[in-house]
């Protein structure tokens, strides 16, 4: 989750120093001319925001994904549990008989420890990196989802800016409860979400 809130706060970040550079490169008339349309068309910038994990929580297909996400996660951790277990035992089991044994079997008895630990190691890298790419992968699908709609949602409901707040790390220091869209894209994406489930 911690990943999905640095994504979208780089994004933020990549759209406010675009927004730092557009306004202070921007070309300026030496005599500006205003017009009473000008100054109405400013005044009227709409900007909203949604909190983040408000609709993380309440996305069906992002539940879904945490559901699917943390199953994965418990599965690897059965796996690894019962390879940590086999070891131990196989550990245990020579420091039981490890006296009685001869030079041979304690030899390879290590040997055969060396490699189980060495398969322990592999299996615990690898399905770290499985489950960190699957995880990646999912927040990322994710993502593009909430943007395409917003794409569509902002258009239609005449925003020039939709910014995203989350209890983690907040770029806007204020907001206006009166702004806030959550409910109604949570409404909306979930309405989406089950007419291409039925598809």
């Amino acid at each position: 989750m911690n990943r999905v809130l640095l994504v979208l706060n780089v994004v933020l970040l990549l759209a406010l120093a675009y927004l730092y550079y557009a306004f202070f490169t921007e070309v300026r008339d030496p005599q500006p001319r205003h017009t009473q349309a000008d100054s109405s068309a400013k005044a009227n910038i709409k900007i909203a925001f949604f909190d983040f994990d408000t609709l993380v929580k309440k996305y069906e297909y992002a539940k879904e994904i945490n559901e699917y996400l943390q199953g994965k996660n418990n599965a690897m951790e059965a796996k690894l549990d019962r390879l940590k277990k086999d070891f131990s035992s196989k550990l245990n089991d020579y420091q039981k008989r490890g006296a009685s044994l001869s030079q041979m079997e304690q030899t390879q008895m290590q040997e055969e420890l060396g490699h189980m630990q060495n398969n322990l190691d592999q299996q615990q890298q690898s399905l770290g990196q499985e489950m960190q790419s699957e995880y990646t992968q999912k927040m990322f699908d994710l993502k593009t989802r909430i943007q395409n709609f917003l794409k569509t949602y902002a258009q239609q409901k005449g925003y020039e800016y939709v910014f995203a707040t989350s209890s983690d790390e907040n770029l806007i220091f204020y907001k206006d409860s009166v702004r806030n869209i959550t409910s109604d894209i949570v409404a909306q994406l979930n309405q989406q979400y089950q007419e291409t489930k039925k598809k």
